[in-house]
């Protein structure tokens, strides 16, 4: 009886023909399902209708009344003919600017995962242009629950905003549609790896011209960064793409930071994320020293070390140091460029004693007495070493093994910039830019954040168009931030971005009274989790935390919808100069003393309840404190060496420096002093109610 039921059923397990579709695995709407099935004979078409028989033209004008979604969703649906009519590209531009969800037409998915989100390739409808669209879902990236866009996020959307360069990769469109950010690149063929396999398949070894030009565009990108203030922090073959000319990109800057001035400790690494992903494991190899000994401050050198090990990678196809944990990946560093001495805490026992050796005494004839003071020197414990560089001598040849042995200095000081790098003899291309934040390398950083003051700078008299806010709100709801700042314990560069935030908002959205504080609030959590410690490792409620500070007069949901809002009206350019931020580079540029910087900063802080102080930029208002603050401590330089600096006419400093100084005398002399009670908290160690502001004399100074 089995067997006959067995042999009565058995038709259902044949396999379906390719050429029959089964209707229940395809979408109700979709073109197939109007198809009939194949079978024998011709088959017979139905009439187009009277609609099909127009112009194309008249059609392409007809879709242009549509919605993005409907002709996605429902044009689409009706016959080949409507997709390929719905999918034209002038009826995309003419829609103008859609959300990206339905302005790209994905084709592939390259990447999934929880952090990152997916990866798709695919069209930009409206330009025809080949594109990468990457959807993060925000309430999955968070352990279920919906905090926000995240610190990564924030950071690589906003920096790639600013960053205008061949060789780092540019971003077209980011938005926030409900619980899903998109985020629009350009996209490259080829990642570096899978580049130079492809490469290595058709040739037996990829040659040295091949290699120089690619290791030349990568500094070129990286000089460019560097001298913006940005570290990539997570340079490796992956996040190096390669297009169909050859053109080199550095992309994924969800790691990266800004340099602050003076250098703070940054977000340490969390080893236990290696122990859960491949991916963070192989991150580990390019990893430079003073990483793995938990350096907390530390700058664009890092980034000079993972280029080192990716120029070591092309020259033989495999991982410079591939250890596979912390302690396995420092002895096979070590192994290579020697034990360093009294660059870290090692104690005298913990590696075996190690020598460096010079890279390019592999290139000399082995008959010398050089190659064999070097084998000497090696062998037997480093014999791996010295068939690595046996591998290296005949591509990078003598210069490529200098340039790869100064990438690779364990000591920070030592180790190549990126900028001394295109001037070496490897690469042959010169260069004017200099080394990073030396006396002379500072002026271009200042310059990109003076540039850059010029783009975002708020309407200075966005009250006019205000019909519920006046200059007294605003004064209240900042005096507030102060506390809140205080509460949080957050870096004065933060409180001075929100306060920037909550300009630029007013100045292009009607606030109702009823919700200025849940913009200043909003304002200050996207300030907090783009420019604090990152703790994206952990699940974060920071909209929970900034709710419950209104005393519960806003939700989290709402602070979250007011962030996503936000972030749409900047337009996610969150890198925003400030009075802090050009003072503190003043500075250090200038050579100030420290007790005179703490007037500058109180000064800085108390600007910011000032509204019509936003008619002067903050270059020009940090000038204007630094001067005071050196009258009050009679402390000028003694060399002043202003080369370099934002110039701005005499009467327009003098301006600046006189509404400075009636700001400080009103808070001195003010009766309403309760106004001035959160600042004078915050520095109290100055005794604020004690600090007269000095009288005026003229005097040479940063102009």
């Amino acid at each position: 009886m089995k067997k006959e039921g067995f042999k009565r059923n058995s038709h259902l397990l044949k396999p379906r023909l390719k050429s029959r579709e089964c209707l229940s695995e395809l979408n109700y709407n979709s073109f197939e399902t109007r198809l009939p099935l194949k079978r024998r004979g011709p088959v017979k078409r139905k009439a187009p209708n009277f609609l099909e028989m127009l112009p194309q033209e008249l059609h392409l004008e007809m879709l242009g009344f549509l919605e993005a979604e409907d002709l996605v969703k429902s044009v689409q649906a009706v016959s080949r003919y409507w997709r390929e009519i719905a999918n034209h590209p002038l009826v995309w531009k003419r829609l103008g600017s859609v959300d990206l969800r339905w302005g790209v037409k994905c084709t592939e998915c390259l990447v999934e995962r929880r952090s990152k989100g997916k990866v798709f390739r695919g069209i930009d409808r409206a330009t025809q242009e080949r594109v990468a669209l990457r959807k993060v879902y925000l309430d999955v990236t968070n352990a279920g629950y919906d905090d926000g866009v995240p610190t990564s996020l924030l950071r690589e959307i906003s920096y790639l905003k600013e960053c205008h360069h061949k060789n780092v990769g540019r971003i077209l469109r980011a938005e926030v549609v409900n619980r899903t950010v998109y985020i629009c690149n350009e996209v490259g063929e080829h990642n570096l790896k899978d580049y130079i396999k492809k490469l290595s398949s058709e040739k037996s070894t990829v040659s040295r011209g091949i290699i120089q030009n690619i290791t030349r565009q990568i500094c070129e990108g990286l000089s460019y960064m560097h001298h913006k203030g940005l570290i990539h922090r997570n340079l490796k073959p992956d996040n190096i793409l390669v297009t169909s000319d050859g053109t080199v990109k550095i992309v994924d800057l969800t790691l990266s930071r800004l340099i602050c001035l003076p250098h703070y400790p940054y977000t340490p690494e969390d080893p236990k994320e290696r122990e859960r992903s491949g991916r963070e494991a192989r991150r580990l190899w390019y990893r430079s020293p003073e990483l793995l000994f938990r350096k907390e401050i530390y700058s664009s050198e890092v980034d000079m070390w993972s280029l080192g090990c990716l120029l070591a990678e092309m020259c033989t196809g495999q991982p410079l140091f591939n250890g596979e944990s912390e302690i396995e990946q420092l002895f096979k560093i070590f192994r290579v460029t020697g034990v360093p001495k009294g660059e870290f805490p090692i104690e005298s026992k913990a590696f075996p004693n190690w020598e460096a050796v010079d890279f390019a005494h592999a290139t000399e004839p082995k008959s010398t007495q050089v190659y064999k003071n070097l084998v000497k020197e090696l062998i037997p414990a480093r014999e791996s070493t010295l068939k690595l560089l046996s591998k290296l001598a005949p591509v990078l040849r003598k210069d490529g093994l200098e340039f790869l042995q100064k990438c690779l200095r364990t000591s920070t000081r030592q180790r190549m910039t990126a900028s001394q790098a295109l001037k070496h003899p490897f690469l042959e291309v010169p260069s004017c830019c200099d080394t990073l934040f030396t006396s002379c390398q500072l002026n271009q950083f200042v310059n990109s954040l003076h540039n850059l003051e010029s783009q975002l700078l708020p309407n200075p008299n966005y009250l006019s168009s205000q019909e519920n806010i006046s200059a007294s709100m605003r004064s209240i709801l900042v005096d507030w931030l102060l506390d809140v700042s205080v509460h949080f314990e957050v870096m004065g560069e933060t409180l001075h971005l929100a306060v920037g935030y909550i300009d630029r908002v007013l100045s292009k959205m009607a606030v109702d009274k009823s919700k200025l504080q849940l913009v200043g609030v909003t304002c200050m959590k996207i300030a907090d989790v783009f420019n604090e410690k990152s703790k994206e490792y952990y699940r974060q409620e920071n909209s929970t935390e900034y709710a419950y500070i209104t005393a519960d007069e806003y939700t989290a949901q709402q602070v979250v919808e007011m962030e996503k809002q936000i972030l749409k009206l900047l337009d996610f350019r969150l890198v925003c100069p400030t009075t802090l931020s050009f003072l503190k580079a003043f500075a250090l540029k200038l050579e100030i003393d420290e007790e005179t910087c703490r007037v500058g900063k109180y000064l800085a802080d108390l600007l910011l309840l000032s509204y019509p102080c936003l008619k002067f930029a903050p270059s020009l208002l940090a000038s204007g404190c630094l001067y005071l603050s050196c009258l009050h401590t009679n402390s000028f330089p003694e060399n002043l060496d202003c080369s370099g600096l934002p110039e701005y006419p005499h009467s327009e400093f003098e301006e600046a420096v006189q509404a400075i100084r009636d700001i400080w005398l009103e808070a001195r002399s003010n009766p309403a002093f309760s106004r001035f009670e959160s600042i004078n908290g915050k520095h109290q160690e100055l005794n604020p109610r004690n600090l007269w502001p000095p009288s005026l004399h003229p005097r040479e100074w940063i102009h």
